[in-house]
């Protein structure tokens, strides 16, 4: 009940300033508190993909969090795995933050969608704000605040990526979203739908339970997706494992 009000009064209060710039970051500091294995494995990405806007986009913690993003795709994903025909999507993006690493591993347009966009950071900032800022610093890409349930029917992407859906009704309710939201079937059934022909959906999860509960989703809906396992990177900045899933559609 209190998520639900928590929700509607977002609804409405939702004007939220423009967000404008970042501090740039002091990458030069960021590397020396990496350890030594993180900095090999920072310098293999950077010889290899365009990361040099990053510092402009990302704070400390997101710049560490884009690069283990960037190592686990590099790892499990071909970047030029299929021709460009559309924009990617990114779900449940928050404030898009992934972005950078995103555009670095397929850098084409991108498009983020997030349901609680006009939840707001102590600086008044609302997601949004945030998100189309991003959106803003890549020709092309989108900030998307809506439901997945809502974007037009048809294949309309070749590369989804999903960090940490809501399998479990608990953690929706933990974001404060209201458990009317709870829809992983019809969610993932959605995400299937929009992907083109040949395409590739991405999906992390939090821990061995939420894991275990995602393969159950693909078994309910008749889907055989490859099961990568742990997503292991000395870049990791989580306390808890990562899970992947690789979806492609026939």
């Amino acid at each position: 009940m209190l998520n639900e009000l928590n929700w509607q009064l977002k609804q409405v209060f939702h004007y939220s300033r423009r967000f404008k710039t970042k501090p740039r970051l002091d990458l030069i500091k960021t590397l020396h508190n990496l350890t030594p294995q993180q900095r090999s494995a920072h310098e293999r990405l950077y010889a290899r993909y365009n990361m040099f806007d990053w510092p402009s986009l990302c704070n400390q913690s997101e710049y560490l969090e884009n690069l283990y993003i960037l190592s686990v795709l590099d790892q499990h994903l071909d970047s030029g795995q299929h021709p460009f025909l559309g924009p990617g999507l990114d779900l449940g993006c928050r404030n898009f933050s992934h972005l950078p690493a995103l555009k670095s591993f397929r850098p084409h347009p991108w498009h983020g969608i997030e349901l609680d966009a006009h939840a707001r950071y102590w600086s008044g900032h609302t997601r949004r704000a945030h998100g189309e800022w991003m959106a803003a610093q890549h020709p092309g890409s989108q900030y998307l605040p809506t439901s997945l349930l809502s974007l037009p029917q048809g294949p309309q992407y070749n590369f989804i990526s999903w960090w940490l859906p809501f399998v479990t009704e608990q953690s929706l309710r933990y974001w404060g979203l209201p458990r009317r939201f709870f829809q992983p079937h019809a969610m993932l059934s959605k995400a299937i739908e929009l992907l083109c022909p040949g395409g590739t959906l991405f999906i992390a999860n939090q821990g061995a339970h939420e894991a275990s509960l995602q393969a159950a989703l693909f078994r309910d809906l008749h889907l055989h997706p490859t099961n990568l396992g742990e997503l292991v990177s000395p870049l990791s900045p989580f306390q808890h494992p990562r899970y992947g899933w690789l979806y492609t559609k026939p």
